[in-house]
């Protein structure tokens, strides 16, 4: 363990074994550290569980009230996961309840300056380009990635290998495998070099182009679409969709107008 004497770490803090803070690095009350955690200079994490294997770089709050009128100082959390890269100035706050921290899976990267707000659900793998910021109560799904400069409306929700184009504004949930662009978001295509990284079949992959077209580009309704869909015995991913689609509580982004980027073959 290496501790710069200008730290200062809580005296109810929990710190794991090979940890190094750096210097007026400031570990509140309530914190568990795991193993070879890495926080460098100016960092200020409280009321945080955090997994092995983190590297927070410089200047990070993690786990600071919400930024929220309602809340009333409860007890709340941020848990986070292992092997996460968080860059300098990154923001992550905490839960307006304990029973529902504000939670981050394992190998993600929250690159300079982004921003997660309190009640997040972030899943494991997703990348927040610079600047990317992410309103109260989002849900973002494994492997999704938001581009720079973009913005995450509350209580929307992102699906699994997703992707949100840079400078756009998300207002509506991202069905998975989605790409969606433009200062209030529209479907553009599919984020197919992220399904092929992400380990989907070539039979999948085409499944979900065909899906795209009848749920997203058809004159039908998107209810009429998913019941068609679902006659066709569909595969996981194609259910996958399907699924995220009815669940769905804000709406799901429509797709931009034909000659406007619109294509199921678009790649990122």
């Amino acid at each position: 363990m290496s501790i710069h004497p200008t730290a200062i770490v809580h005296e109810s803090a929990k710190i794991g074994k090979n940890v190094t803070i750096g210097p007026y690095t400031i570990i509140g009350k309530k914190t568990t550290i795991g193993d070879n955690t890495f926080i460098g200079p100016h960092c200020v994490i409280e009321n945080t569980q955090m997994g092995q294997n983190n590297e927070i770089i410089a200047s990070a709050f993690i786990g600071v009230k919400p930024q929220d009128l309602s809340y009333d100082g409860m007890e709340s959390m941020v848990v986070i996961g292992s092997g996460n890269q968080i860059r300098e100035c990154v923001t992550i706050h905490r839960s307006t309840s304990l029973e529902r921290p504000t939670k981050v899976g394992d190998k993600c990267l929250f690159m300079a300056n982004s921003h997660v707000a309190h009640d997040c659900v972030i899943g494991s793998n997703v990348i927040l380009v610079n600047s990317a910021g992410v309103a109260g109560h989002v849900e973002i799904q494994n492997n999704a990635i938001l581009s720079g400069l973009s913005a995450v409306h509350q209580f929307v929700r992102i699906g699994r290998l997703s992707m949100l184009s840079g400078l756009s504004g998300l207002v509506l949930d991202l069905p998975p495998f989605c790409r969606a662009t433009g200062t209030r978001a529209k479907l553009a295509g599919l984020n197919t070099v992220g399904m092929r990284r992400g380990g989907l079949s070539r039979d999948a992959v085409k499944a979900v182009k065909e899906a795209y077209r009848v749920l997203f580009l058809s004159k039908n309704t998107l209810r009429e679409s998913i019941e068609r869909l679902k006659k066709t015995n569909p595969p996981p991913e194609v259910t996958e969709i399907i699924n995220f689609c009815e669940n769905s509580k804000r709406g799901i982004t429509s797709a931009r107008k034909r000659g406007a980027g619109a294509g199921a073959d678009d790649e990122q």
